[in-house]
């Protein structure tokens, strides 16, 4: 002990420089480790390169101009293929707030009146799926754009359910635009699902649901109008139910009202083969047709503009 007294400073000194030995050490281990997994690298991405001279697609100038030259015809076909799916136009005019506004207020009371015009029946002070902005007078920028071509696509179906004059009109919903809140009052305006955006095509599809009252007739003329129209309106899904619960019905008592009382047949009028011999004469009902309640999804394809986010940062569809 009294040596280390005497020679304190030569004691902490290697102390010190043991402690900087394994320090070192510890730090030529981490970096030979690090050096080894960067030599695997190197060596796979030298394999991949003598994999890639080796193919019989060695990327020369030649092949390099093929592949230029195949992608400006898949550019062009692209181009070509959108020309079949245009888009409802929005507007003639730039949108704004003003513009819009007006636009929306004149679009709403137009589709009213072409429904009270026709008879068909619709709730009131019914905004076909812009309850949100309705009372505004300020709207994102950003949504102006996209809200004009949903406004101008809910047009077009009301207009179409209105000539095919089906009963009733209970709701239309559809996905909900870049910075679009829904109000208090228009949460049953909007689908749960966003648009689904094909980047690879560049088109996206705008989903709506339409739910409404008719006969079959009306319904067959509404899927009939669908597929003339010159925009891409794809039914994907029709649930038909009646309108009303089918009332349950006993069978009178023979003779009661509704059940007369089974006569034998006239001489003179020869029965029908297989006819029971007390068949009852007259007409007989076989289809009783009931008005039905349609649940219709629609989607809209589009081609999808370049920089402009059509899902609001929503998911991107298959």
């Amino acid at each position: 002990m009294a040596w280390i007294k005497r020679n304190l400073v030569v004691v902490i000194s290697a102390i010190i420089a043991l402690g900087l030995i394994g320090f070192g050490g510890w730090y030529l281990l981490g970096a030979m480790e690090k050096n080894k997994g960067m030599d695997e690298e190197i060596g796979g991405l030298r394999a991949e390169l003598e994999r890639i001279v080796a193919a019989p697609q060695y990327p020369s100038p030649s092949n390099i101009a093929i592949a230029q030259r195949e992608l400006k015809r898949v550019a062009e076909f692209t181009s070509e293929a959108k020309k079949f799916f245009p888009a409802a136009t929005a507007s003639e005019t730039p949108l704004n707030n003003q513009t819009f506004a007006a636009l929306l207020h004149n679009t709403i009371a137009d589709l009213t009146k072409e429904a009270s015009a026709t008879g068909i029946i619709i709730t009131t002070n019914y905004h076909f799926s812009f309850d949100t902005e309705w009372p505004s007078v300020s709207f994102p920028p950003a949504s102006l754009q996209p809200l004009g071509e949903r406004l101008a696509e809910v047009k077009q179906l009301s207009s179409l359910l209105f000539k095919a004059k089906v009963n009733r009109l209970e709701w239309i919903r559809r996905a909900r635009v870049t910075d679009e809140v829904p109000g208090p009052t228009a949460a049953g305006d909007y689908l749960p699902e966003p648009p689904h955006v094909n980047t690879e095509a560049g088109m996206v599809m705008w989903p709506y649901e339409i739910v409404f009252h008719a006969f079959s007739t009306e319904l067959a003329t509404v899927l009939e109008q669908i597929s003339r129209m010159p925009e891409a309106y794809v039914v994907r899904s029709v649930v038909v139910d009646p309108a009303e619960p089918l009332p349950t019905q006993r069978a009178p008592a023979p003779g009661a009202p509704g059940n007369p009382a089974q006569l034998p047949p006239r001489r003179g009028i020869p029965r029908a083969p297989g006819a029971p011999a007390n068949a009852a004469s007259g007409l007989e009902t076989f289809l009783n047709e009931r008005l039905l309640r349609v649940i219709m999804k629609v989607e809209v394809i589009k081609p999808m503009e370049m920089g402009r986010p059509e899902s609001g940062g929503r998911r991107p569809g298959p």
